[in-house]
């Protein structure tokens, strides 16, 4: 379980503290694909960068497994909205990079990035550089560079934005196979109705409103629960009722901030 134990956080800008999470808690249950949606500026990437441990929060603890972050050997990896991937080095190199700075041993690592290219399908990019691969190749190399270090604990920043419909579809099928026997707890930001109704076990919405002082601060909605059975072979759920019933609850949740 990862949990936000009444957490605070401010930006410190032109002078001034500007709060984005006041005594914000929440949990995540382990295994499951959870998707944030909320309105621009509502603290979605911040979140990650968070749960990351890339930054600190002011106040309140966050927990995985009842330990504070950062203790207890658990992983964490991010994929960022551009993918960041280095340009400078290939394929291979770049889906490499965690298990260095690990210091995991160098046959230890050819055997694990060879796998997971195998898997996702790039074997045959490992010598290319970011420069000459297609933004699906772009995403799968990120992917895979995430899960060779086989994390605890999978982020992601709205990682399909950049892709046509068509490959954005074929990379959300990619990840839920990949997630299907690895089971890991996989936290997604995205903008999309679809995309959360589709790829999530669990949807949590994310809005700013207006407290009795005049301050306003960023709450978590009601959870939305998507008791869907998954399949990444089986894209026909997106033409289901219950899949049009889950992007409807999402939408509503949406519009009680604009309301």
């Amino acid at each position: 379980m990862i949990t936000l134990d009444h957490v605070g956080f401010s930006y410190k800008a032109t002078g001034r503290s500007l709060a984005l999470f006041s005594s914000c808690s929440r949990s995540f249950e382990t295994g499951l694909v959870h998707a944030v949606i909320g309105h621009s500026g509502c603290g979605k990437t911040t979140l990650l960068y968070l749960l990351a441990n890339l930054i600190k929060p002011d106040e309140g603890t966050i927990l995985i497994h009842g330990q504070p972050i950062g203790i207890g050997g658990h992983k964490q990896a991010i994929i960022l909205q551009d993918f960041g991937l280095l340009p400078w080095k290939r394929v291979y190199e770049n889906i490499e990079l965690g298990l260095l700075l690990h210091e995991v041993p160098q046959a230890e690592r050819q055997q694990k990035v060879e796998r997971i290219m195998r898997e996702i399908g790039i074997s045959s990019l490992a010598r290319a550089y970011p420069s000459q691969l297609s933004g699906g190749e772009k995403q799968r190399c990120a992917i895979a560079r995430a899960l060779v270090i086989e994390p605890d604990l999978l982020l992601m920043d709205e990682p399909f934005s950049a892709l046509d419909a068509m490959n954005r579809e074929t990379m959300q099928e990619l990840l839920l196979r990949l997630n299907a026997h690895r089971k890991i707890t996989t936290i997604i930001v995205t903008h999309s109705i679809e995309e959360a109704a589709y790829l999530s076990d669990r949807i949590h919405v994310m809005s700013r409103i207006q407290t009795q002082s005049g301050a306003v601060r960023t709450v978590f909605q009601p959870e939305v629960n998507n008791t869907h059975e998954k399949d990444a072979c089986a894209p026909e759920f997106r033409k289901t009722s219950q899949y049009f019933s889950t992007c409807l609850k999402i939408r509503e949740l949406l519009e009680m901030e604009a309301r």
